[in-house]
């Protein structure tokens, strides 16, 4: 079902879970009527738990967003990929004692009595893959080949990363990961995210390269990688404890590899909003209804990927709507 918004499809559903970027806000503000309509849903009594593939802890979460608008007034909980691998990290990394940290530290995430970060990878029982684009922005549309070639995004993950043009620090850490067998960790699986990037040419929201995407490459070399959040099962997992028995249920997300996979993957209903990353794939599509859209992104995208569960479970959403609100 294709709706404007989610007023048409909220009487249907008692609880909603909620991505963040792409489905609320933008990567700078929220979008418009975000925010009034979740605390009308709140007046009402709808259960809304945000479930968002950032690092960040949950309280940190609270903490960045409550100055641009978003409080506790406007959902019942917040979980984030960050809070999930705090919580479950050691059930899924066996006896490791130590870590590596990749890109952007994040300490908030480590107790310090479980782990102690090394300086070298050799020394490590396991690589943290932290945020990639602090120093500089890995933006997704505009990455070349060796030979000078644009590489088409939805190719990006899909070929071999010692082939693309100033990739050196990526490639020189997954090297160094796989020669001395260690596994990755992860705890943002999202593949790309809309950022606000600003240079000397333009300030605008462009795709940038996430975590995730280190993840397939480096599975596609062989090395094993551990995700934490969306679309694997912990997080849910982690979710349905709030969520009361018998309730009706719906994911809504931006992304199809992620919150529609995640959602069909945890037995709830889906919907698409089309305000993130899966919508501006598509813009590039200008024949067809949005259901023949989906499948075309899904096609050129999906099918690309390693993830194994992508090849197992639909990413086709339940609904698909143009906002929000």
């Amino acid at each position: 079902m294709f709706c404007k918004n989610l007023a048409q499809l909220s009487n249907d559903y008692d609880v909603f879970l909620i991505d963040v970027y792409g489905v609320l806000y933008d990567g700078n503000v929220f979008y418009d009527g975000v925010l009034d309509y979740l605390a009308e849903m709140k007046k009402i009594g709808k259960k809304l738990i945000i479930l968002s593939n950032t690092t960040m802890v949950a309280d940190d979460c609270k903490i960045k967003y409550r100055p641009k608008g978003l409080s506790e007034k406007h959902y019942d909980i917040f979980i984030s990929s960050g809070e999930a691998f705090r919580r479950i990290i050691k059930d899924h990394i066996g006896s490791a004692k130590t870590y590596f940290s990749a890109f952007s530290p994040n300490n908030a995430l480590f107790n310090k009595d479980q782990f102690k970060q090394t300086d070298t990878i050799r020394e490590a029982d396991f690589v943290y893959v932290g945020y990639l684009n602090s120093n500089r922005f890995y933006i997704a549309d505009a990455f070349k080949d060796r030979n000078g070639q644009l590489i088409p995004m939805e190719d990006l993950t899909s070929i071999d990363c010692h082939d693309i043009a100033d990739f050196d620090e990526i490639t020189q850490i997954l090297d160094l990961s796989l020669k001395f067998n260690k596994p990755l960790v992860i705890a943002n699986p999202d593949i790309f995210a809309l950022e606000m990037v600003s240079t000397s040419e333009f300030s605008e929201k462009r795709p940038v390269l996430c975590q995730g995407a280190i993840g397939e490459f480096y599975e596609r070399m062989g090395g094993k990688v551990i995700y934490f959040g969306k679309p694997y099962q912990a997080i849910y997992d982690f979710a349905k404890q709030f969520i009361p028995n018998g309730s009706k249920t719906a994911m809504i997300g931006d992304t199809l590899w992620t919150d529609i996979l995640g959602g069909n993957m945890a037995g709830v209903d889906t919907i698409l909003v089309l305000t993130g990353v899966s919508g501006t794939f598509m813009k590039s599509f200008v024949d067809g209804d949005i259901n023949s859209k989906v499948e075309r992104l899904l096609s050129k995208i999906s099918s690309k990927m390693t993830h194994k569960s992508l090849k197992e479970f639909s990413q086709i959403p339940t609904h698909i709507i143009e906002r929000f609100a």
